[in-house]
């Protein structure tokens, strides 16, 4: 399935224009911050509606991270530099102690795949995505993560209702955004990597979890092995889970090429 933009979601959903998507696509080459950001500077949407639009768009349910208990448990999971540099904040885990145990992370940009690649191969825990907006986000990552008291927390990230926000700048130096593509130091601009081995790499993932589910794997072996009863699963689809993150973003990354994943997966010379 073609991933969308953001851009094109807001238009799809009458949110805003042509001709305003356009000439935000213009700015935000001048400014260096995501589309999302610079559509509510330039007056055209306001943090609600994009999260509102984004929700209903993506079928994702949206969250106000004032009205919320956070879960320091969930907190402690990411870095604070991570959640800024992609506008994210994990604030709760979903089903504690079973093995479908989640962490529920309120995101700007629903659309950053990358990002939540990134989380599930850190935590070692499935991602359930909740939509917010940019100023609750930020001042959620001020609260939790700097100690920052509520109000100041507020002040410095305020609600976007007259079509503004003022954002405090990250600590690292802020990405340049391509369409939706974020390039920063965690994710650099596309040298040697290769959009084809990315795609080989998820389709090894399908072809290995069809075996599982047919009765055969790595969690068979361990249950034959260990006398087991399905004690290991859970331990050994989070490893499965890192592997096959970590070498998507070694891919996208261009740390890997197509030789040397062939070589080291299935013993190819």
């Amino acid at each position: 399935m073609t991933r969308k933009r953001i851009g094109e979601l807001l238009v799809e959903r009458r949110a805003i224009t042509q001709v305003q998507l356009e000439a935000g696509l213009e700015a935000q080459q001048r400014t260096r911050q995501r589309l999302g950001i610079t559509l509510i500077q330039q007056g055209v949407i306001t943090e609600v509606m994009l999260a509102q639009v984004l929700g209903q768009s993506l079928g994702l349910s949206t969250v106000d991270l004032t009205q919320v208990q956070v879960d320091w448990s969930a907190v402690h999971m990411l870095r604070a530099r991570f959640c800024e540099a992609h506008e994210l904040f994990p604030f709760a885990i979903e089903g504690k102690g079973t093995p479908t145990k989640r962490v529920m992370v309120a995101l700007s940009d629903p659309l950053n795949q990358n990002a939540l690649e990134e989380i599930e191969f850190t935590t070692g825990l499935k991602v359930a995505p909740y939509v917010s907006t940019h100023s609750q986000i930020r001042a959620a990552i001020l609260r939790y993560y700097h100690k920052v008291s509520d109000a100041e927390a507020k002040a410095r990230a305020p609600v976007a209702a007259t079509g503004t926000v003022r954002l405090e700048p990250a600590e690292d130096e802020p990405p340049m955004v391509v369409g939706e593509e974020i390039v920063s130091a965690s994710n650099p601009l596309p040298g040697a990597a290769d959009p084809s081995l990315e795609k080989l790499i998820k389709e090894r993932q399908s072809q290995a979890q069809a075996k599982k589910k047919a009765g055969g794997g790595v969690a068979k072996d361990l249950d034959f092995l260990f006398g087991g009863a399905g004690t290991e699963d859970e331990g050994v689809e989070k490893l499965e889970r890192k592997f096959w993150a970590l070498m998507r973003i070694m891919a996208r990354k261009g740390l890997i090429t197509r030789e040397e994943f062939l070589k080291e997966v299935d013993g190819e010379e």
